[in-house]
């Protein structure tokens, strides 16, 4: 019997040995094969984040071309904005210019009025008397001139009373007459 019992005994020590190993094995296999998932995990999620990384530094790069265009742009709204200015001044320049000459042809065509009125006057007297006796100052048209126009047109006249109308002025009161 002792050799039955030692043989049952060497049955359970060989099926516990057994169902260890199986157990063990399994473990390992388990240990594997999370092992194995792991290092999958750990494949993919590198991958991902090196994807991530490529998308970060290609919006990096399109946002650094972005602000350079930005830069540009800027610049160049600078640089409008300065011939803008300059253009402005220039602008007010021509407008004092034109206000200029527009008094000028103002001062001009009341000369020339004063001038086609003193002809006038000089032409009738001349077709009253029927000749031309000497050439005298005459204060009648200054004095007409200077309480129409101002005294500008009076210091003129006085001042060009003793000469014979110019050239122009003749022209320009044929001119007015043809008219």
């Amino acid at each position: 019997m002792l050799r039955g019992m030692v043989r049952m005994d060497l049955k359970r020590r060989l099926n516990a040995n057994r169902a260890l190993s199986a157990t063990m094995s399994f473990l390992a296999l388990i240990g594997w094969g999370a092992f194995a998932y792991a290092a999958g995990s750990s494949v993919r999620a590198e991958r991902q984040l090196r994807d991530e990384l490529a998308r970060s530094k290609a919006a990096q790069e399109q946002l650094l071309v972005e602000r350079n265009q930005q830069q540009v742009a800027a610049e160049d709204l600078t640089q409008i904005q300065a011939k803008l200015a300059s253009s402005r001044g220039e602008l007010e320049t021509l407008a004092q210019k034109r206000e200029q000459a527009r008094a000028q042809v103002a001062a001009a065509q009341q000369e020339l009025t004063t001038l086609a009125k003193r002809l006038e006057d000089r032409r009738a007297k001349v077709s009253e008397k029927g000749t031309v006796r000497g050439a005298k100052p005459s204060s009648e048209p200054a004095q007409v001139a200077a309480q129409g126009k101002g005294e500008k047109a009076s210091e003129t006249s006085s001042a060009q009373g003793a000469k014979p109308p110019s050239k122009p002025a003749r022209l320009a009161t044929r001119t007015k007459h043809d008219a």
